[in-house]
Parts: C-alpha cells; structure tokens; sequence
C-alpha cells in the first residue's frame, strides 16, 4: 500500500514496481469501463510467462470469506498475444491455455458485479466484486486471476490506467516488494471515494457516502490505533489503508464487519453504524496482523482449536491497545469488559469443551464467540500473575514473536514454551479451561486499583419472542412468550419489528423498547427483557473518582 491517488487526467497511470524477476513477475493491469458515464465492468490484463512445456493452467478465484463460486464475476477471458488458445479446465475455477514454450502470455478478463442491485447488510460483507457506476470496490481473493504454477513469492507489478477524471483510486498494492501473496490479501477502490491520508502515521483512509461522525474523526482514530500496535511491536511506520463501504439495509438494522488485509482493512457498515463499533472492530482486526501470524502459525486442519489463543489474546490486546493510546479512558474499558462478561456468563456454551468449538464455530453463533471471551479472560489471569513479579503479559507475546521467528511451530506450542521463561506458572489451566471447558471466574482483586470484580446472580435476559426467528421472516415478529414480560406489554406475533428504542442486549435490569408496526399503526412497547431464572455474573466495578496516581496506577493495570 503505499500512497493513495487522485486521478487528474483519464489518460493518468500509475506504476508499482517490483525488482528482478526470479521466480518471473506477472503483470496486471487495471483499467475502468464505462458506458455513458457509469461504470459497467473493470477490465484487467494479464501478463506472465507460460509454461515450458506449452500448456499453462489458470486459476479464477473460487471460495473465500464465505464466499463461494467467485470465478462468476470473471468474464469475457481472451487471449492477447503469446498463446494460441483457451479451453475449461476440469474445474469450473480453471482454464487451460497452450501457449509458446516459455512465452509471454497476455491474457484479458473483464470483472463484474455477479448479483444485483447495491451492497446490502442482508447479504453480508459485499466480498464478492462490487461493480456500481460511480465506484467499484475488489478484494484481490476474490476478483484476480493467477496462474496456477505461479508461488505466493512470486513478483508481482501492479498498474492502473485510465481512470476517469474526478475519480480517486486507493489500494494497497503500491508495494516496493509486491508478491503473489500480497496481490491475494488486497483491497482496491475507485471511484467517489474521499481520499484522506494521516503523514504521521502514513494511515489513509477511502470512504464514500454520509455518516454519522467526520472522515477526519475516523482517520485520526484510526491512525491512533495503527500507530499504537506499531509501537508495540517495534514495527516501522509502513502504510496502511482502511475502505469504508456503505450498506443499505431494512429499516433500523446497524451492521458493522469487515476483513484484515495484508496492510489494509475493509469495512462493511449500514449508515447508522456508530464510530466506536468501527473502531474496536479496527483494533481487534489491525492486531491480527501480528496475532498470530508473527508469534505462530494456527494448524492447516483444526484450526478452532487455538482460535482461543488467536482471536482471545486479539480481544485482550484490542481493549488493552485502546486503552494505552489514549482512545479509551478506564470507563470505556470497564463497559467493554462488561458486556464480555456478562456474554460470557450468560452464554449457553460458556462450558462447551474445546471440541466442540472446534465441531460447531461455523455454524453456531454462541460457539462462534466463545473462544474470543475465554481467551481474552485467560490473558487478564495470567498477566495479573505476571505483574505480580514485575512482568506482564506483554513479556509473553513478545517472547514468542522471537521464538516463532524460527517457525516450525504452532501458535499453542510457541505459548506453552514461552510462558515459563518468564515465570508464568500456567499449571493445568489450558487443559481446565480451554480443553475441558470449565467455567472461568476472575479473581475481585484482579484490577484491584481500577476497582473490584463483583459477583452476583442476576436474571436471565430474554427479549420475549425469538429474534433469530424474527430476522429470518423478514423481522416479522415470531415466538412471543405469553408468560414473559414482552406479552404482557401487549407484543404478539405477525407484528413487524421496526427497531430496538432502547435497552442494552443481554441486560435483564434495563428497560427495553421496541418500536413495532401493528397493522397500520406504529407503536412503542417497553418492558423488563427478563426470562426464566437467574445466573452468575461477574461485573468490573470502578471506584470512584479516579485521579492522580490512583489513575495512573488503574492504568497500567489496564494498559501495561
């Protein structure tokens, strides 16, 4: 990534260059089409060197992010010069050319957008090619085709023509070293995009349409963030790029999700998607360019099994990160830890054995969130132990960015070598906890100078009627409880829910309001989201008050 450009002229190219070829470099080259002045497709040629035995394999993207049957937004491939011709592979994602031995092959493609209509929270992430007139949005995985001999270290020159006047033009292939591997884990934009780059930081930003907060608020956190993991890790100040693209959605809905790129992220948020949930979404996902690639690889087969690791040491160092570049104050962290907490407490899996994170974190939600809450949990233990000799956790992830360095060794196996070095007694808890499953419970004196770690019974949280039911028919209201609150209050099923007015998600002991159509009649319902019973919660309870050094002591409890 490297620098953004506002395009001045249509005939305007820009150059990303790679050094000597060896393995040979591939070429690509992008270029807009347009029809009466909006865009229709993006054209992209291809160049390598065919094969030396005169038959070259290409390979269209496939599946990724979810995604499947990719190769449908690639059309119209035809053969420019140093073959001969062009037939289907054996698999719908391949294509066969017989070309000159060791030519050089130029092949042309055109992409477009292989679904209707404009991104949609409905429909998820937009991972699959976004082709509108004004602007186009692509993800490398997801709209490039590579030759199949080709490696990941493969060099790579990356180009872009023609683009309209007026238009900007963001990605993060301006690399001096750009290879195969990089061009896959990319994201490029163009079109009305607004184009703001932080010099300090080298952090840009390329975002379109209205929000509610200021590009330039946005930008500022989000070179914050990037800037903080920097200094944490020691890293050079590299580029980075972070695209924001707009979803429409039914009314009152608020989606905000992306994806962590080599050096970039791509957000995918509804217009009423609040900053702060972009931004912690951010920090989570920029920290994944370290955790846990530098501090050990996860397993090819298995991978869920050290999602506690991967994603939950991710969440510790999110909320700790924040913290310590002064974007969250001990307030913001408490209610961050708050919410995990009480998720955690009220989860249905929060005792499910590894094995079944490992059987059902794809298709269960409850499973999907669990191992980023134990991790992040088992963090705050083990540096508490830490700090009590001087250390902390950060020692630990350090430790093993060295160690894994050396590679060969899985991200669970880097941790367990690494922890005792520094004094941390891990004992059976990765066995107890991660494996077997077991309930955590974090010790009250855990942050002891930002506060205590109360806990209590409270009850259980239940909207009343089955929200999973409910979104799946078109937010027409389903499987309302007579014998809970919400009926009581007068909601029934066939009512078509608006939005949610107010109430906290998972807090029993907040009033709640839901504003429904009833009819022709728009009504409001407010009740006590209470369902069955009671459960045991822990909650960070800040003392009052924090100043001097008893913040300053607070904050390296959080913070490091």
């Amino acid at each position: 990534m490297r620098s953004i450009v506002q395009a001045a002229a249509i005939a305007g190219a820009f150059f990303f260059c790679v050094g000597a070829a060896s393995p040979p470099r591939i070429d690509y080259t992008l270029t807009p089409i347009l029809e009466n002045g909006d865009l229709t497709a993006v054209q992209i040629d291809l160049s390598f060197r065919g094969e030396a035995d005169g038959e070259s394999d290409l390979r269209l993207p496939d599946s990724w992010g979810g995604q499947n049957e990719l190769w449908r937004s690639v059309q119209a491939i035809e053969i420019v010069s140093g073959a001969t011709n062009l037939r289907n592979g054996e698999q719908p994602n391949q294509r066969i050319l017989t070309n000159r031995p060791n030519a050089r092959v130029h092949v042309r493609y055109r992409v477009i957008q292989d679904w209707d209509g404009v991104p949609r929270a409905e429909l998820g992430n937009s991972y699959r090619a976004t082709v509108q007139p004004s602007y186009f949005h692509l993800i490398g995985n997801a709209v490039l085709v590579t030759p199949g001999a080709a490696n990941n270290d493969s060099p790579v020159r990356f180009r872009v023509r023609h683009l309209p006047r007026g238009w900007s033009f963001a990605s993060d292939l301006q690399h001096p070293r750009l290879t195969l591997e990089k061009v896959w884990s990319s994201v490029i934009v163009g079109g009305d995009f607004r184009i703001l780059r932080d010099p300090h930081s080298n952090v840009q930003l390329a975002i379109r349409g209205a929000w509610s907060f200021e590009d330039r608020q946005l930008l500022d956190q989000a070179a914050g963030i990037i800037s903080a993991h920097r200094r944490f890790w020691n890293d050079p100040r590299s580029p980075y790029l972070v695209t924001v693209l707009q979803l429409a959605g039914p009314e009152g809905w608020v989606s905000v999700g992306g994806t962590g790129l080599d050096d970039a992220f791509a957000f995918f948020a509804t217009p009423n998607g609040e900053q702060d949930t972009i931004i912690r979404t951010l920090a989570h996902e920029s920290f994944h360019t370290w955790v846990p690639g530098q501090i050990g690889d996860l397993p090819q087969d298995d991978q869920a099994l050290q999602y506690w690791l991967s994603e939950g040491f991710t969440d510790f160092y999110t909320a700790r990160m924040l913290v310590r570049g002064g974007l969250w104050t001990p307030e913001q962290f408490a209610a961050d830890l708050n919410e995990g907490l009480l998720a955690y407490a009220q989860s249905p899996v929060r005792t499910a054995p590894n094995s079944r994170i490992l059987a059902d974190f794809w298709t269960d939600r409850d499973v999907q969130r669990m191992p980023y809450l134990r991790g992040r949990l088992l963090a705050m233990i083990w540096d508490a132990r830490l700090r009590q000799n001087g250390r902390g956790f950060d020692d630990v992830v350090h430790a093993m960015r060295a160690r894994a360095a050396h590679g060969g060794q899985y991200a669970e196996e880097v941790f367990v070598a690494s922890a005792p070095a520094l004094g941390l007694d891990l004992g059976a808890d990765i066995q107890t906890y991660v494996t077997n499953g077991e309930a955590i419970l974090l010790p009250e004196a855990l942050l002891a100078p930002c506060g205590r770690l109360a806990t209590r019974e409270a009850p259980v949280f239940h909207r009343g009627f089955d929200i999973q039911a409910t979104q799946a028919n078109n937010n027409i209201i389903a499987g309302v409880d007579p014998g809970l609150p919400a009926y009581a209050a007068g909601l029934r099923d066939g009512m078509v829910l608006i939005r949610r007015d107010g109430g906290e998600i998972g807090n029993a002991e907040m009033e709640i309001a839901y504003v429904v159509r009833d009819g022709d009649t728009e009504r409001t319902f407010r009740y006590m989201p209470r369902g069955r019973g009671t459960f045991t919660t822990q909650r960070l309870e800040l003392v009052q008050n924090l100043e001097g050094e008893h913040l300053a002591q607070c904050l390296r409890a959080i913070a490091g």
